[in-house]
C-alpha cells in the first residue's frame, strides 16, 4: 500500500489566513507583523525563557512586533500550522487571557491543545472548504465564552487608516497624507498606530501588500505579476518583503514540491474582483470547491 502524500495547504479568508505544513520548513529570523497562533501538528516546539529554562509545547501565541528567532522559539523538530489572527479584533487578547505567558510577547499551551492538533490535521488532510474549516476551528481557537468580551477598544482613526491602506494598496500614499485624513500629526499617528496594532504603520502596509500578493499568486499569477499587482516595484522587492514578513521566500512556499494547495473563501473573491482586471476568477473558483 502506497504511503499517503501530504500536501501543505493555505486557507485564505478576508482578514486572516491559515498555513498548514506537510513537512518541516526552516524559518529565517524575522519580525512578526501579524499576531499568530503557531501549533505543531507533528513534534514539539521549545521556548527558551529569559532565565535560560526551557518549555516544551505544541502551541504558542506570538504577538505582532516580536522578533521570531530560533534562540527564542525552536521548531526544528516540528511540522507547524500557523493561524494568522485577524487584526483589529479581540482574538489575540482573548487567547492571551487563557494561555500562560512564557516571555514578553509569547504565550504557550492552548487549553485545548491536543484536540486543536487533531482538528488542524483534519483540515490539512481532508478536503474541507474554507467555510467548513473556519467553522471547525473558530470556536476551538477562540472559545465561545470569550468571543464577545471586549479586552481593548480600537481608536476609530486607526480603523479608518487601515481601511485606507487596504483601498490604496497599489499607491504610495505618504504617512503624512494619511495622518492629515484623520486630523493627526505624522508622529502622533505613528505612535498611536504602533500602540494599537503592535507594528509601525509602514510595516503593516508592507504586510498587507504581501497578503494581497499572496492572493494574486493563489489566483494563478506569477510571483512577478503578483508583486507588481500588490504595489511592489519589482519581483525582487516582493520576494524580499515576503521573506521578511513570513520568514520563508515565496519560491519555497509556492514553487517547489510538494506544491501548496490553496483554499480561498468566497469573500476573498468578492474583495479582489474589482482589482483583478482580466483574471478569470470564475474558472479558478470552480476548481477551488
Amino acid at each position: 500500500m502506497r504511503p499517503v502524500t501530504r500536501i501543505p495547504k493555505l486557507y485564505l479568508w478576508e482578514n486572516q489566513l491559515l498555513f498548514l505544513a506537510a513537512s518541516y520548513m526552516p524559518y529565517r529570523e524575522h519580525t512578526v507583523v501579524s499576531d499568530k497562533l503557531i501549533v505543531s501538528i507533528q513534534g514539539e516546539m521549545t521556548i527558551t525563557l529569559d532565565d535560560g529554562r526551557q518549555i516544551t509545547t505544541r502551541s504558542c501565541l506570538v504577538r505582532a512586533g516580536m522578533v521570531l528567532k530560533k534562540e527564542c522559539i525552536d521548531a526544528t523538530n516540528a511540522v507547524t500550522s500557523i493561524y494568522y489572527l485577524a487584526p483589529m479584533t479581540q482574538d489575540y487578547l482573548a487567547l492571551e487571557s487563557i494561555m500562560p505567558k512564557a516571555i514578553e510577547g509569547v504565550n504557550y499551551a492552548h487549553p485545548q491543545e491536543e484536540y486543536l492538533v487533531q482538528q488542524l490535521l483534519r483540515v490539512r488532510d481532508d478536503n474541507l472548504s474554507p467555510q467548513q474549516a473556519y467553522l471547525l476551528l473558530r470556536n476551538l481557537i477562540v472559545q465561545p465564552h470569550l468571543s464577545h468580551v471586549i479586552f481593548k477598544k480600537f481608536d476609530p482613526r486607526i480603523i479608518e487608516i487601515i481601511r485606507r491602506i487596504r483601498e490604496t494598496v497599489r499607491e504610495n500614499v505618504s504617512v503624512v497624507d494619511l495622518a492629515e485624513e484623520v486630523n493627526l500629526s505624522e508622529s502622533r499617528l505613528e505612535k498611536l498606530f504602533k500602540d494599537q496594532i503592535g507594528v509601525p504603520i509602514t510595516r503593516y502596509r508592507l504586510r498587507y501588500r504581501v497578503f494581497v500578493g499572496t492572493i494574486y499568486i493563489a489566483f494563478g499569477h506569477s510571483v512577478t505579476d503578483a508583486g507588481f499587482a500588490a504595489g511592489f516595484a519589482s519581483s525582487a522587492h516582493f520576494s524580499k518583503s515576503f521573506s521578511s514578513i513570513n520568514g520563508i521566500p515565496p519560491s519555497a512556499t509556492f514553487l517547489k514540491p510538494p506544491f501548496l494547495e490553496m483554499k480561498i473563501a468566497d469573500e476573498v473573491y468578492e474583495m479582489m474582483a474589482p482589482r483583478m482586471d482580466n483574471m478569470p476568477i470564475k474558472k479558478i473558483m470552480a476548481t477551488n470547491q
